[in-house]
C-alpha cells in the first residue's frame, strides 16, 4: 500500500556563500505517532540536515498516513538492514527532489538521495581501518582497490596529503 505523505513546510537556510569545507549532511529524523485508527495510522515526521562544517541547514515536516491492517502497518514501520524503519526511507524519497531543486537554486551541496547510503558513509568513516605501512599495496577505504606504490594516483595523494600537513602548519603556527 503506497502511504499518503503530506508536506507542511520545508525550509532552507545558507549561512555563507562559501561550501570549500564541506564534508557531508548530519541529518536528524524524528517520526511521532499523532493517530491510530483500525485501518491506518498518521505519524507526524521532521527531517533535519545541517552540513558539517555548519553552513546549510536544511528541514521539511509533514505528515504521513498509512493505510492497512496492523500487519500492513507493522511492515512499514519495521527496520530495514541499515535498522533505518521502511516508511523514513519511503518519506524521505518524497521529500527529497524538493531538498534537491532547494539545493541546487541556492547553489550549495546536495544530500545523498538514499538515506541508507549517508548510513553507511557515516559508518565507513566511525570506524577505524588498520592498513599495515610496510605493505605493498595501498587499499582505498571505501572501495578496496588495491593501487600499486609507483603509480600516478599514489604520487598524487601523497603530494595531497603532504599539502594538507603544510596546511595544518601553516594553521599552528598562525595561531601562536
Amino acid at each position: 500500500m503506497n502511504p499518503k505523505i503530506e508536506i507542511s513546510s520545508l525550509l532552507v537556510n545558507k549561512l555563507k556563500n562559501s561550501h570549500d569545507d564541506f564534508i557531508k549532511y548530519d541529518i536528524d529524523v524524528a517520526l511521532d505517532e499523532v493517530e491510530s485508527l483500525e485501518t491506518s495510522i498518521k505519524l507526524k515526521y521532521k527531517f533535519s540536515l545541517l552540513s558539517n562544517p555548519p553552513n546549510t541547514k536544511m528541514s521539511a515536516e509533514g505528515f504521513v498516513t498509512i493505510y492497512g491492517n496492523d500487519s500492513d502497518v507493522s511492515k512499514q514501520l519495521s527496520p530495514d538492514e541499515k535498522n533505518i524503519p521502511i516508511i523514513v526511507n519511503v518519506v524521505y524519497q518524497e521529500v527529497f527532489p524538493l531538498f534537491y531543486l532547494s539545493c541546487k537554486s541556492m547553489q550549495i551541496p546536495c544530500p545523498s538521495y538514499r538515506l541508507s547510503q549517508i548510513s553507511s558513509k557515516q559508518q565507513v568513516e566511525e570506524t577505524p581501518q588498520i592498513i599495515p605501512e610496510n605493505s605493498q599495496t595501498k587499499e582505498s577505504p571505501q572501495e578496496n582497490i588495491a593501487i600499486p606504490d609507483d603509480s600516478p594516483i599514489s604520487e598524487a595523494a601523497e603530494s595531497i596529503e603532504s599539502a594538507k600537513e603544510e596546511i595544518v602548519q601553516e594553521a599552528n603556527v598562525s595561531s601562536i
